[in-house]
Parts: C-alpha cells; sequence; structure tokens
C-alpha cells in the first residue's frame, strides 16, 4: 500500500512539473546615464600589443631562512600581443633575522647575519583574464589578471644555484599610460646553512605603478 501511494504522489508531481510553463529568462538592460548612455558599457581603454612597461614596486619578501624583509625593485615588460609580455627585472631585500642573536648565543658561530640581497629574474607574463568593473557609480577601469613563470638569480649569503619563479598578479588600468598592480610571487631556490641545503619557497607580495611606452594607445 505504502509503494502505490508513492507512486501515485510522484505521479501527481511529475504532472504538476508538466503544467508550470517554462520560465522566459530576460536579460536586464543597464540603466542609461544622464546624457542617454548605457551604464556598465565602456570600451576598452588599454592596448598592451607591442609596448613597453616600466614597473616600480615595493613591498614584503618572506624568507624562509631569514624572515620577512623589506624589498622594492624595477622592471621591464615588452608586449608581443594582448596575451603575452616578456620581463625582467632586478629587485633589493634586507635581511635581518629575529633568531640572529638567541642562535648566536646558543651556538657560538653568526649564521644569520644580517645583509643585503639582489634578485635578478627573467619571467614570461600571460594574461587570460580581462575585466572591468564599476568604481562610485562613476568610473569603469579595466584590469588584466596574469600569470608568470620565469628563473633568474638570487644574490644572498644563503641563496645557491638559479630561482624559479611563479607569480599571479592583477593590473588595473588608470589611464591610457599608467597601471595599478598587485603581485605575488614564489620564488623557488636552495638555502644554504652551514653543510645543510635545503629547497625553499620564498613568497613576495608587491604593490607598484606601470608606466607605459608609447604614452597613448596605437
Amino acid at each position: 500500500m505504502l509503494r502505490i501511494a508513492r507512486c501515485a504522489f510522484l505521479m501527481v508531481l511529475w504532472l504538476a512539473c508538466l503544467a508550470v510553463p517554462p520560465a522566459q529568462a530576460r536579460c536586464p538592460e543597464p540603466p542609461e546615464t544622464d546624457q542617454g548612455g548605457r551604464k556598465g558599457l565602456a570600451q576598452r581603454l588599454f592596448a598592451k600589443k607591442l609596448r613597453h612597461e616600466i614597473h616600480v614596486f615595493g613591498g614584503l619578501y618572506a624568507s624562509d631562512l631569514m624572515g620577512t624583509a623589506p624589498y622594492a625593485g624595477l622592471s621591464y615588460s615588452f608586449h608581443l600581443n594582448e596575451d603575452f609580455a616578456l620581463e625582467a627585472g632586478l629587485a633589493w631585500a634586507h635581511f635581518a633575522s629575529s633568531l640572529q642573536g638567541p642562535v648566536e648565543d646558543f651556538t657560538g658561530y653568526t649564521l644569520l647575519e644580517s645583509h643585503h640581497a639582489m634578485m635578478y629574474s627573467g619571467a614570461l607574463v600571460w594574461h587570460p583574464i580581462h575585466g572591468k568593473f564599476m568604481l562610485f557609480h562613476r568610473f569603469i577601469p579595466h584590469f588584466d589578471i596574469y600569470l608568470s613563470a620565469g628563473l633568474g638569480v638570487t644574490d644572498s649569503r644563503s641563496a645557491k644555484g638559479l630561482t624559479y619563479n611563479l607569480g599571479l598578479g592583477i593590473k588595473i588600468f588608470s589611464t591610457s599610460w599608467m597601471s595599478v598592480r598587485v603581485d605575488l610571487r614564489d620564488h623557488i631556490y636552495v638555502q644554504q646553512l652551514m653543510a645543510s641545503e635545503t629547497i625553499t619557497n620564498n613568497i613576495s607580495v608587491t604593490l607598484g605603478a606601470g608606466f607605459w611606452i608609447p604614452f597613448e594607445n596605437t
């Protein structure tokens, strides 16, 4: 009896679904501006193809061995097209580990001495995502989300061998010649402490400004 009632309920539910007309999906029209234009519709202001980008940045560098350090640098990119660019950069960091004193007191050796480091790198940058957003119901800046991969050299007392870097970031284009850039990168290289060598992941987070040449879109 229970089985018959269950079958009857499912049959009624199926008939009810057939009786409901399908909903008509409709995309809402964007609101109009005072001048009669459409809000949210903006032509792309920025063209990257065959342009040069000078990027100045600063932020933090988190070293596995030496802790967090101030980090600053400069990079140059040549954009082959709207999707790919070749990048070369150099950066500086100052490492001063908070463990230097305790380690020296315990071992009698100066193992984590404060020092400067220089990083030289080259990378291929890919911009797979382009979009835009509305800011204060007035401005519609465009942005690119990008990925990068490359290699270089880290010149410091603890680094050894080549440095491999993987990155993720966003560029927000404020004018036809300037962009704001947030960058997150993992610098992978071997660090040596006395006779011990370890592959480390060293993370940098930076905020910078990009200046584009020619200044006007071509």
